[in-house]
This record gives C-alpha cells, sequence and structure tokens, in this order.
C-alpha cells in the first residue's frame, strides 16, 4: 500500500481538475543515462528519392464542430504520403480505434478502412478527424462512425461522396525538406517510421539530427515491439517558431508558424492543457507529415519541458531534449498503438472515453474484469483470482487490479494488469503491452 500513499500525497498538491499525460509526477519516471555510445553515421538521401517511393493515397479530412456534434467533408486531396503497408492493411477493418471510417465505391466494393483516435475528448483537441485510403477508380462514398460522447455507442455521423476525377493534388517543394534514412527495416514487410522536426530553427537543424538519432537509439534498444521492420527516417523542414511557453493566444485559434503547426491545446480549457501539444490545424500538420511517406509520425519537439501526447492513429509528440526522452517516446509511442494510462491520478486523461462506456477498445484496461473474458487472461494464472488484489503483486503475477486510467470517469471501474509498466511509470513495458503493440504492427503490415 505503500505505492498508493505516495501516490496520494502528491496529488494533494495539485489542482483539483488537472490532466495529465503522461505520468503525472516527472520525479517518479526514469531519466535517461548520462551518455550513451553513439549510432553509426546516418545515410543522407534526397528529398526527391524519398517522395518518389511513395504510394497515392486519398486523404480526407472530417470537420467536428462541438456543438451539436457535427461532422462535414472539408477536404479530400491526393497526396502521395502512402505505403504498400498502408494498402494491405486497408483492406480489413481495425478493431481498435473511437472513429472509424470505411471508403466504398458505386458498385459497394471496399476501397478501404481506417481508424484514429481514442477518446471523446480527441475529436474536441483536433477539431478534424482525418482518413487515409487507396485511391478508388471510380466514385466512391465515405462513411464515418464514431462513439457517442455520452454512452460509447458507436453512432454513423456522416455520409459524403468522394470523386477521384475531382481531386486536387498535394504539392510538396522538395527543397523545403531534408530525409536522412536513420535506420533500414531488417525484416519485411517494412513499415515506414519518420521522426519529425517541429519547432526547430534553422540553426538548431544539427540539434534535431542528434535528438533524432537519439529516438532510433531509444527503440531499438529498448527492443520496441516489431522494431525490426522499423525503416526509420529524419525528416527536418525548419520552423520560423520554436515552440516557447504555454500561452493563451485567444480565438479564433491562430495556426502555429512552425513545420507541423503544434501548440498547447488552449482551445480546449483545462488546468494543464500545458502539458501537451495538438495541431493549430490538422491539414498543416496532415500535409506536413505526409510530404514524405508514412506510417508512424513522431514529432519531435524542440522542447526541454516535460510533456507528450500520444493518440491512436494520429499523434505522438515528445520534447527532444527533456531529462526523460527515452521513457516519453516509448510512453507516447505506446499511445499510438491504443495502449491507455496505467498510472492513478494526476486528473482526467484525453484519452478517456465516454463515460457511459461498458468496455473501453484499449487493450490494457477493462471495465469489466472476469477472468474468463479478461482480454490478457493468457498472462493471468489459474491461481490468480480476477480481480485480482494489489497484495498478490510481486513483480510479475499478473491478473486485474484496480487502477489505471488517471482520474477518467467513470472513476474506480478501471483494471489494469499489473504495475510498473512503461504506460504507467516504469523503464519497460509489460507482456501483456508488448503483445498489444506487437499485434498492431503485424495488423499495419497487412498480417
Amino acid at each position: 500500500m505503500a505505492k498508493k500513499f505516495r501516490l496520494v500525497a502528491f496529488l494533494c498538491l495539485l489542482p483539483t481538475s488537472v490532466w495529465a499525460n503522461p505520468y503525472p509526477d516527472p520525479n517518479r519516471v526514469p531519466h535517461d543515462p548520462v551518455s550513451s555510445a553513439p549510432l553509426p553515421v546516418d545515410i543522407p538521401l534526397s528529398s526527391v528519392a524519398a517522395i518518389a517511393a511513395g504510394v497515392d493515397i486519398v486523404r480526407t479530412e472530417i470537420e467536428f464542430t462541438e456543438q451539436g456534434e457535427r461532422y462535414r467533408l472539408a477536404s479530400a486531396v491526393l497526396e502521395r504520403s502512402g505505403t504498400q503497408a498502408l494498402l494491405a492493411r486497408s483492406q480489413k477493418p481495425d478493431p481498435y480505434g473511437s472513429y472509424h471510417a470505411v471508403l466504398k465505391d458505386v458498385d459497394g466494393q471496399i476501397v478501404g478502412y481506417d481508424s484514429i483516435g481514442t477518446g471523446v475528448e480527441f475529436r474536441r483537441l483536433t477539431r478534424a478527424l482525418t482518413f487515409r485510403f487507396p485511391v478508388p477508380t471510380k466514385p466512391a462514398e465515405l462513411t464515418v462512425t464514431a462513439e457517442n460522447p455520452s454512452t460509447g455507442a458507436t453512432e454513423t455521423v456522416l455520409r459524403a461522396s468522394v470523386d477521384p476525377g475531382t481531386l486536387p493534388r498535394v504539392q510538396v517543394d522538395p527543397s523545403t525538406i531534408e530525409v536522412r534514412l536513420l535506420k533500414q527495416a531488417t525484416a519485411t514487410p517494412e513499415l515506414a517510421v519518420n521522426l519529425y522536426a517541429e519547432g526547430y530553427l534553422t540553426s538548431r537543424k544539427e540539434q534535431f539530427w542528434k535528438d533524432a538519432n537519439k529516438a532510433v537509439r531509444a527503440l531499438v534498444d529498448n527492443h520496441f515491439p516489431g522494431a525490426e521492420h522499423f525503416t526509420i527516417q529524419a525528416v527536418f523542414s525548419p520552423s520560423n517558431k520554436q515552440l516557447g511557453a504555454a500561452t493563451n493566444l485567444g480565438q479564433p485559434v491562430p495556426e502555429r508558424d512552425s513545420f507541423l503547426g503544434l501548440y498547447y491545446p488552449y482551445w480546449r480549457p483545462f488546468e494543464r492543457w500545458y502539458n501537451v501539444v495538438y495541431p493549430t490545424r490538422e491539414s498543416r500538420y496532415r500535409k506536413g507529415i505526409g510530404s514524405v511517406p508514412y506510417d508512424y509520425p513522431i514529432a519531435i519537439v524542440d522542447s526541454t519541458r516535460y510533456w507528450g501526447v500520444g493518440n491512436f492513429n494520429e499523434l505522438t509528440a515528445i520534447p527532444g531534449s527533456h531529462s526523460s526522452f527515452v521513457y516519453l517516446l516509448l510512453h507516447e509511442f505506446g499511445h499510438y498503438f491504443g495502449l491507455n494510462e496505467e498510472y492513478e491520478g494526476g486528473g482526467p486523461t484525453e484519452l478517456q472515453f465516454a463515460p457511459g462506456i461498458s468496455e473501453p477498445w484499449s487493450q490494457n484496461i477493462t471495465f469489466t474484469p472476469n477472468k474468463n473474458t479478461l482480454k490478457w487472461r493468457r498472462w493471468v494464472a489459474a491461481s490468480t483470482p480476477v480481480p485480482t488484489p494489489e497484495s498478490h503483486w510481486n513483480g510479475s503475477t499478473y491478473g486485474a487490479y484496480q487502477g489505471g486510467y488517471a482520474d477518467s470517469e467513470p472513476r474506480n471501474h478501471s483494471h489494469k494488469p499489473g504495475f510498473d509498466c512503461t504506460m504507467e511509470s516504469g523503464r519497460q513495458f509489460c507482456p501483456i503491452c508488448k503483445e498489444a503493440i506487437q499485434k498492431k504492427v503485424d495488423f499495419d503490415r497487412g498480417q
């Protein structure tokens, strides 16, 4: 019980209504080693060659208006940001995600599926949803479903027509970006993991290459599941503004003049809005990361502050110069694969599902702990009771322990596999989270 007592003591110092992502106490998470051996010298690639290797896709942006929960198709464009893995995985629906889309041609043939997001706050923070599909050969209909913000029930929120013959093409000026290959996949099919420079001025370019190499080292040295399939590139384009201190810049939301346009989401007021960053314009963010073909985008932000953000199939962003860079990268990248918070306290999280949802889809939390239906039941010994008292934890006795999900509603319903995982404040992922990431990597490869 000492662990819980220390956490409660810390929380007493916090405001009564805060959001936290990642772990709310930066003093209790792992710090990076003082030094580490340098990676091999990176291999420069020309921007033109990198872009030419991409696949044409349709990128659709769905605008969200909170008043009345309204959705509309804001744009549909052709973009060469696709990969062979994207074409493969788009042919079957993703079992995870809070927002799903399907594109069918006029003959009823499936063009592709896509899904994004985690929880009811996601659309309020981005104010838009993006889905990518293979290019149809004939006019098609886009259908979008979303979780009801109260009940969590899946509802159809949009139907719209997409005519490939009328779509404008996004043009990329290769002279504005520099791409370097940092790691080549050692297994096929490969997945494109891109590290984007966000908020790095021209004078800070060399620092970005160092930070990007550090990210590769973190993923490789920590044996991130599926990393053998990762071809990792660093993508630099200078920003005109650094992130700077969190400031409420007023309404309407001004577009941030940086490569990806990320900033603290003051447009969605909450007490710790200065702990995460989100796109000031979803279109700018998507155009930026789409300047090079991608499967997994990671924004490295030129900042030293303690924060990070990760949302399923949408965004991973971390501060490049924080002393807990490795932990932040692994934790937030874990969210990109669907994992939820395994810590308690710190207020609600933007990964919160609708308060009326019966069972979240996140692979590492449950509201209905039952040994016969538990998502990770194969990791639970027959002698372990479910729900599982904390007294059973010995470092490897996985069960269904009450906790996780921060302070999100409904409170005291969430159960997690164990303690000390990276999705809490540990140095390593637990086997349940490793398996969840690996399954998502396999799905994203089209397996």
